[in-house]
């Protein structure tokens, strides 16, 4: 039986591993890639973040073992007329072990993501996906923005 439950920070280790191994698939890059400084990073985010609750997680597990992650992080923008309270939440972190895909697991937390924006009145979530997750973001009213670019800066 699989339990869905809030993260608590003491899930943060494995919030963390599940994280990086989320990046290596879907950015592609090899496994022997140092991960040290970024498993640093994602601890103190995640502990600085879920203690403010501006980063939240639900979390899906099976016999006590978390089998899938997701997160919402909060922030706000200078309003717009879509969205008159700037209110906004970044979808990210939805990474399912891969013998546990297809079985409605994303779905599932996926919906108490959004149950939970809307308790905080978010007016747009926010997210970047990967091709195999982009199914589940559409079947779930996601609309696609081609017109999003951005900039890394050194």
């Amino acid at each position: 039986m699989i339990i869905y439950r809030r993260a608590i920070l003491e899930d943060i280790n494995k919030l963390v591993e599940l994280r990086v191994e989320f990046l290596y698939e879907a950015e592609e890059i090899s496994i022997d890639t140092p991960s040290e400084e970024l498993r640093n990073s994602l601890h103190s985010f995640f502990q600085r973040n879920m203690k403010s609750e501006h980063f939240i997680s639900w979390i899906a597990a099976k016999k006590n073992k978390i089998i899938a992650t997701s997160g919402l992080v909060f922030y706000e923008v200078p309003p717009l007329f879509e969205n008159i309270s700037g209110k906004e939440a970044y979808l990210m972190n939805m990474y399912t072990l891969p013998i546990f895909r297809r079985k409605g697991i994303g779905t599932e937390l996926l919906k108490r993501l959004i149950e939970e924006a809307r308790k905080r009145e978010i007016r747009k979530v926010r997210l970047v996906t990967t091709e195999d997750g982009k199914h589940l973001y559409e079947k779930n009213g996601f609309k696609f923005n081609e017109n999003e670019m951005y900039i890394l800066l050194d």
